[in-house]
């Protein structure tokens, strides 16, 4: 472990909506008039679960010392809701902060807690987390355009930094934070705890499909399979999707599995980019996809559209 902060380097970028398949609908992350729920997953163990679909679920951890958090939300008004309800629970002190990834939903946050609060982020969330202004233009269009919400935000650094393992004493409960490779982000980061089968996933897991935002289809399937194989979990948090089992994580294999073959098929027959986003559609009758009635239908066709380029780009270099 190092005590650090964040290190900007030019390996790295943040997101940008040129990224993206012409005519991506973005994500609708807008916290107005979210309330977080409060549910207990096990004896000081609790999900924040927000009343609006999509805006980010948190959570936090009590031991019978110190408290965990697990990420920070969107703006100051998030993160005090966080810690109000922190405060509806236990008077201890917020020790931990994790930041599950780089993202402004996940990170803008950090400057609402306490200066003796410590914040935790892997060291590839850490390199990307001073592109600060950069993923702020990125966040704009998910919140309706709305610079408002983030009237106050400023850039906090980590005070942890940690690469593939850190565990967390908090008095009577471990916490456990895991780095299983790149997934939706180069960093993301997996807390656990033990006693309660529980993991906050961020955005590594969601609900029917998943997006590489920042990686491939082959990357990450290495990823899920290796969180599959080392962790006991009952409960899943994911950043943006109800609670759910590690069930979920069998049909994750089996869509990236699906999409790495299909890519790596039209790489080899010398298949145009364009080619393979039209030929290799959302297979709706797949056990992981969405009912082809869902009202986000559309959305999700644009994720596997988004997979199918980036593993393709992937395949080509």
């Amino acid at each position: 472990m190092n005590i650090s902060g964040g290190e900007n380097t030019n390996n790295f970028h943040c997101l940008s909506w040129s990224d993206f398949p012409e005519g991506f609908t973005p994500f609708s992350l807008n916290p107005t008039g979210a309330r977080l729920e409060t549910t207990e997953l096990g004896p000081g163990v609790y999900a924040l679960l927000s009343s609006i679909p999509n805006v980010d679920n948190t959570g936090f951890v009590v031991g019978d010392r110190d408290v965990l958090v697990i990420d920070a939300h969107i703006n100051l008004a998030m993160a005090h809701q966080i810690q109000e309800r922190v405060r509806e629970v236990t008077d201890k002190p917020i020790r931990y902060l994790v930041n599950s990834n780089y993202h402004g939903d996940h990170t803008f946050g950090n400057c609402g807690f306490p200066e003796e609060t410590l914040v935790i982020q892997h060291r590839r969330t850490a390199e990307l987390v001073p592109y600060f202004r950069e993923e702020m233009d990125f966040m704009l269009p998910c919140v309706g355009n709305e610079p408002a919400i983030f009237d106050g935000v400023e850039l906090r650094n980590p005070d942890i930094v940690f690469d593939d393992y850190l565990r967390l004493d908090l008095g009577g409960v471990e916490v456990e934070l895991h780095y299983f490779g790149p997934a939706n982000t180069p960093g993301d980061t997996i807390t656990y705890v033990p006693g309660a089968k529980a993991a906050w996933t961020g955005n590594m897991t969601g609900g029917n499909l998943i997006i590489a935002l920042e990686s491939d289809a082959p990357t990450y399937l290495n990823s899920i399979a290796r969180f599959a194989q080392a962790l006991e979990v009952e409960t899943l948090i994911p950043a943006h999707n109800p609670l759910s089992s590690s069930a979920l994580l069998g049909g994750y294999l089996m869509y990236l599995s699906q999409i790495t073959n299909a890519v790596r098929k039209a790489v080899n027959e010398n298949w145009t980019l364009g080619e393979a986003m039209e030929k290799i559609p959302l297979d709706l009758e797949q056990p992981y996809a969405p009912p082809p009635d869902h009202p986000r239908i559309g959305f999700f066709r644009d994720l596997h559209a988004y997979n199918v380029q980036k593993t393709y780009q992937s395949f080509c270099g």
